[in-house]
C-alpha cells in the first residue's frame, strides 16, 4: 500500500510540475538549440544545479523516449533519480517534467488522458 501511495504521489508532483514548467517555459521553439536554452534555463529556474549542460540536455531528451507504453512518469522518475544519486527525488520529479514539457509536451497531454 506505501509504494501505490508513493506512485500516486510522485505522480501528482509530477504532473503539478509539469503545470509550472508549462508556466516557465516558453513555447515550443523553432531550432533545437533554443529547445536546449529553453531547458537549461528552467532547470536552473526551478532551483536545479547541473555541472554539464550537455549531459543535463542529453539526459532531458532521454526523457522523452524513456516513456512508452506501459511506462509511467513515476518510473521515469525513478530512473532519472537512481542514475543521479546526488539528484532529491522532488528535483528528480522537476527535471522529468520540465525535459517532458520542453522537449515532448505531446506526451504529457497524452499521459493525463490515461
Amino acid at each position: 500500500m506505501s509504494q501505490l501511495c508513493d506512485d500516486q504521489n510522485a505522480m501528482k508532483l509530477l504532473l503539478t510540475l509539469a503545470g509550472l514548467a508549462a508556466v516557465l517555459g516558453t513555447a515550443a521553439p523553432a531550432y533545437a538549440d533554443a529547445a536546449d536554452d529553453t531547458f537549461l534555463a528552467t532547470l536552473r529556474a526551478a532551483g536545479i544545479d547541473f555541472p554539464n549542460s550537455a549531459r543535463a540536455v542529453t539526459a532531458g531528451r532521454w526523457v522523452c523516449t524513456a516513456v512508452h507504453p506501459g511506462t509511467s512518469l513515476a518510473d521515469v522518475v525513478r530512473v532519472v533519480q537512481g542514475a543521479n544519486p546526488g539528484l532529491h527525488k522532488e528535483h528528480a520529479a522537476q527535471f522529468t517534467a520540465i525535459a517532458a514539457n520542453v522537449y515532448c509536451p505531446t506526451m504529457l497531454a497524452g499521459m493525463s488522458q490515461q
